[in-house]
């Protein structure tokens, strides 16, 4: 029987190539390696697969309904604020999720962008350089997993981040939820990402190489992407202004 996470993530095996390049040297510094043109053109094969077919509602990353982790009909009754406090109230002391809110036009121009360009890298800073990760976007979800993992070849995700709209006509709102799926990211190290995640598809500076990415990769150059971008003290600043690991 074919493993849905396996099935989804064999759609992008030609990046396992680029794990040595992109993961945590030895030497303890970063040393930016600029993967090859073709990596990058390889890594964007099928990534228009329905991640609606590949994975059910059992497997981690998969398809959940806002009623299975809330009632709806109770938060239906109290005005969108009230609902903003009760929804990061529910997930704040959670060990293993942190949730947040969009506005309707929020979650439209995030949706539209991320329709249009579904996958990035996201460095996330280790001792001496980064731990590499990239998602995958498909309608309201968004799947995470470190390149390193998918080398060695683990079949699970590390993180799934999913929006939910039910909220979306009456309220205006929409709910975020991000649940790890392994023990390679710390909460604070979640909700940075989701941060990172949310500024890819509406920060215009970065939305630049998000869009090179997917559409121009043989102009992406990882090691100009490194000095432009500055991941590391762009991660700073997001986790020196998170609180109580929601985000908002």
């Amino acid at each position: 029987i074919l493993d849905p996470c396996r099935a989804l993530w064999s759609l992008v095996k030609p990046m396992a190539t680029a794990a040595a390049a992109l993961r945590l040297g030895a030497s303890k510094r970063l040393r930016p390696i600029n993967p090859s043109v073709s990596l990058w053109q390889a890594t964007l094969r099928g990534r228009r697969t329905a991640v609606s077919e590949a994975l059910g509602p059992g497997v981690p990353g998969g398809f959940q309904k806002l009623s299975d982790i809330a009632k709806v009909p109770l938060l239906m009754q109290e005005s969108p604020v009230r609902v903003r406090e009760i929804w990061l109230e529910r997930f704040r002391d959670s060990p293993i999720a942190v949730a947040g809110t969009l506005t309707d036009s929020e979650y439209a121009t995030l949706r539209a962008n991320a329709d249009a360009c579904p996958m990035f890298i996201a460095p996330v800073p280790r001792e001496g350089g980064f731990m590499n990760l990239v998602w995958q976007a498909q309608q309201s979800q968004f799947l995470f997993k470190t390149l390193e993992a998918y080398q060695q070849g683990s079949p699970m995700l590390d993180l799934g981040v999913s929006l939910y709209t039910e909220l979306q006509g009456s309220h205006q709102l929409v709910l975020l939820h991000a649940e790890m799926k392994s023990g390679v990211l710390t909460k604070a190290e979640v909700a940075c990402l989701v941060r990172y995640l949310r500024e890819a598809y509406s920060d215009d500076a970065l939305f630049t190489w998000v869009k090179r990415f997917n559409h121009s990769s043989r102009d992406f150059d990882w090691e100009e992407f490194l000095r432009e971008v500055r991941p590391l003290e762009r991660w700073n600043a997001m986790r020196d202004g998170q609180g109580a690991g929601n985000i908002f």
